[in-house]
């Protein structure tokens, strides 16, 4: 069930987002609006967020909690990719892309994410083209690298 964010979280959030990569070159009032769309979703362990190959329709930032991020190799193999904890983001890559999800990403312990729906992130895509040169770059590296896992 989606939760309000409330003054700390957003407080956190604003400064997760001044910190990471994704997020470089927005400018206060950018990053403050994307906050003010996001919500607050609990999950348990074992919950799939997502599964390799589901189209996009948000990304994540954890605050409390860990995934693991895991990749099909042929058919019936998997590969850990990695596991991510609080202050991570991820998800984004699909917006970029427009592919389908490029790995499962499971729950592992209970966990807090802050949700970014795909609209609300479409929308800063459109108003800074700048930031949207930028996310390609990124997800051109990222790409690469999960490739030759």
């Amino acid at each position: 069930m989606a939760e309000d964010i409330n003054k700390k979280e957003f407080d956190w959030i604003s400064e997760v987002f001044k910190k990471k990569e994704v997020f470089t070159g927005l400018s206060y009032s950018e990053r403050e609006a994307l906050i003010e769309d996001m919500y607050k979703i609990r999950f348990k362990p074992e919950d799939i967020i997502f599964k390799e190959g589901d189209n996009p329709n948000a990304c994540f930032l954890i605050y409390t909690g860990k995934v693991k991020v895991v990749k099909n190799k042929m058919l019936v193999l998997k590969k850990n990719v990695s596991t991510l904890g609080p202050g991570s983001f991820f998800g984004e890559m699909a917006f970029l892309t427009y592919a389908p999800r490029l790995a499962t990403v499971v729950a592992q312990e209970d966990m807090v994410c802050f949700v970014l729906l795909k609209a609300t992130f479409q929308r800063l895509l459109e108003k800074s083209p700048a930031f949207k040169t930028w996310l390609e770059s990124l997800s051109e590296k990222r790409m690469i690298k999960l490739d030759s896992i």
